[in-house]
């Protein structure tokens, strides 16, 4: 079960952003599909973080 704490939360944001512009940069000529990959990028992003802090205190 993922226990969500607020310090945590705060890592989402950046990874989420991360992921945004990480996708967001991919040369495309439409409107549609520049959002449609910002958008995965922003769950990319975010589900990474989610990876990110459940992994840690298994590694630990």
């Amino acid at each position: 079960m993922v226990k969500l704490i607020m310090d945590n939360l705060l890592f989402f944001v950046p990874m989420a952003v991360a992921g945004l512009i990480l996708c967001g940069e991919v040369p495309v000529a439409s409107k549609w599909a520049r959002r449609t990959l910002r958008g995965i990028g922003v769950v990319c992003g975010a589900l990474l973080a989610l990876i990110i802090l459940e992994a840690i205190p298994a590694l630990l």
